[in-house]
């Protein structure tokens, strides 16, 4: 009978941690494993009701819950949802967040499953509401094993938490960014993907740009920033800081946008650019070295472990508005830089498969049934 796992995400929109779950859960398939995603989604929401912002090769089921603006309430609420309709005949319960890791925690402790708990730590955010950050931090001491995206944050969960995990690292599937369309602008264009919450630096870099354009005139930004846990950021505070600066006119801002579209904001981009405060490793910057882009980011997180420095693309310190206005029009400058550079991401990203990730998940989970 086929090993049956449960893979838990929150969300079903393109976010980092939603992606590699997708992923290991249909290459876990491949290798014959029974696995059913399971997900999250405001009751008012029928869009992430319906399914993942992709098709998806493995069965999964999504779970609505009521939304509060309070905090504590929705992360509360998100977990009872989980609680009353998560199965609890699986041999492996695997979560990819805080939220579906504290469910499966508690149904363990009432005696719902004794099955092992695994849990796959992205990055553990201090920038975040404090209160999340305690909720994190429980969630992560609570887990029976562990993964991390990074050998910058085994380190990090081993000095701060006293544990020991397994690296699993984001892979790509190249085939996914094989038909870029054709360039529609020749305006020279940083692009910005990830997520509206502080660590993601976003504020940094719309302050860069307003300098970048002063070198460069023609010079654009656009982003697609999705909301995340909190759900209280919200985009249009980054339209007003492009207005106070004056750079409005030069800013392009989506909240969300279509997997068809964002292949078209890649195509049309020069400088693929993350200038996280943290990070676990940086999925944007994997799909930008793929679609043969140089890039910006930050030295933080797990970004050091793919970008090369002066390689692949440049890495600033964390927060350095100035250092991103220097690696960005440096690039924007040089064409030459920006093609030798994409090269060497595109050869970069090979590096890094989601078969191989799949096969360690398997290999722990097997370990885990077989010890006491």
């Amino acid at each position: 009978m086929a090993l049956k796992v449960a893979m838990l995400t929150y969300s079903t929109r393109p976010r980092g941690g939603v992606v590699h779950a997708l992923k290991v859960a249909e290459r876990l398939k491949g290798l014959g494993v029974d696995v059913t995603v399971y997900s999250l989604a405001k009751s008012d929401d029928p869009v992430a009701s319906r399914g993942f912002f992709r098709k998806v090769s493995v069965p999964f089921r999504i779970f609505s819950y009521d939304w509060s603006p309070e905090l504590l309430t929705r992360l509360e609420r998100m977990i009872e949802a989980y609680e009353a309709n998560l199965p609890r005949d699986c041999d492996i319960y695997h979560a990819q967040d805080c939220v579906g890791g504290t469910a499966l925690a508690r149904m363990k402790e009432e005696g719902a499953t004794s099955a092992p708990v695994f849990r796959t730590i992205h990055h553990v955010d201090d920038f975040a509401e404090p209160r999340l950050f305690e909720f994190e931090k429980r969630a992560v001491s609570r887990a029976d094993h562990r993964f991390v995206v990074s050998k910058y944050w085994k380190d990090a969960i081993r000095r701060d938490y006293g544990f020991d995990s397994t690296v699993t690292y984001n892979g790509l599937d190249e085939a996914d960014f094989s038909r870029l369309p054709p360039r529609r602008t020749g305006a020279p264009t940083v692009l910005f993907v990830g997520g509206l919450e502080p660590r993601k630096g976003l504020e940094f870099l719309v302050r860069a740009m307003a300098h970048v354009i002063r070198d460069v005139p023609e010079a654009r930004l656009t982003a697609v920033a999705k909301a995340g846990f909190r759900g209280t950021d919200e985009w249009g505070k980054f339209q007003g800081l492009a207005s106070d600066l004056g750079v409005a006119g030069s800013c392009e801002f989506h909240e969300s946008v279509p997997q068809e579209t964002l292949l078209g904001l890649y195509a049309d981009c020069d400088v693929v650019a993350l200038p996280s405060m943290t990070e676990g490793w940086g999925l944007s910057l994997m799909e930008g070295m793929v679609c043969g882009k140089a890039v910006v980011a930050s030295r933080v997180g797990g970004i050091p472990e793919l970008v090369r420095d002066s390689i692949d693309g440049i890495l600033v310190e964390a927060g350095d508005v100035q250092g991103l206005r220097e690696a960005i029009v440096s690039l924007l400058s040089d064409e030459g830089m920006r093609e030798r550079m994409g090269r060497a991401g595109r050869q970069r990203v090979k590096d890094f498969s989601w078969d191989d990730t799949a096969k360690v998940v398997l290999e722990a989970y097997k370990d885990a049934l077989q010890s006491p």
